[in-house]
């Protein structure tokens, strides 16, 4: 039976984040400090703190009215100009061999997913890559709001469950970085959080 490689994206295969990073390189750095300012106002009158809504304040401030096209457009040119600069060469090393072994390797992310993979897709085109999703409307214009619940904590989990039979799997890897991880990393026979005790491949 093959194995399933589970990798989270940032700060387990980045050495930051590549959400900030992708809207610094797209809308410059002032309009992204403006967004998230917005976002925490809003945050604090509606007294909702969690993750998802601050992500979709600041989208709306982002990416609103945006059509997809442009957006994928200016998602390849990061991935390909920039992107590689956050990647962290260790954690490579250790995907690059799952994808050696030819193992199932996905990756699980709570960033939005276009990036990434044309990322992935630089490494094979057997990569998955499951991560936040942004809606757009019928005309093919972003709305500004998260077709999906935030891709975080338990919500990775449903998302593997939804798109992986884990019981074809005679091991399961997971790497992540974070408490957003952890729900992820309790379905691994071996899981590595930070990079502690990484296993032999």
């Amino acid at each position: 039976m093959p194995s399933l490689a589970l990798f989270d994206f940032d700060g387990t295969l980045t050495t930051r984040d590549s959400f900030g990073d992708f809207f610094s390189f797209s809308s410059g750095k002032r309009r992204v400090a403006f967004a998230a300012a917005k976002a925490a106002g809003a945050s604090l009158r509606s007294l909702r703190f969690d993750r998802g809504f601050l992500k979709e304040a600041m989208l709306s401030s982002l990416l609103g009215g945006v059509s997809y096209d442009f957006y994928l457009s200016m998602a390849k040119q990061y991935a390909d100009t920039r992107l590689d600069k956050i990647i962290r060469p260790s954690a490579v090393k250790t995907f690059s061999k799952h994808l050696s072994r030819k193992d199932s390797v996905y990756v699980v992310t709570a960033s939005m997913k276009e990036w990434i993979a044309f990322w992935a897709k630089r490494q094979s085109k057997d990569v998955i890559v499951i991560g936040t999703e942004l809606e757009v409307d019928e005309g093919g214009v972003l709305t500004g709001r998260l077709a999906t619940p935030n891709c975080r904590g338990a919500e990775k989990v449903a998302r593997i469950r939804k798109a992986v039979d884990l019981s074809r799997y005679s091991e399961i890897y997971a790497y992540g970085d974070s408490g957003g991880d952890r729900e992820m990393l309790a379905l691994a026979d071996y899981p590595v959080y930070r990079w502690r005790e990484v296993p032999e491949l």
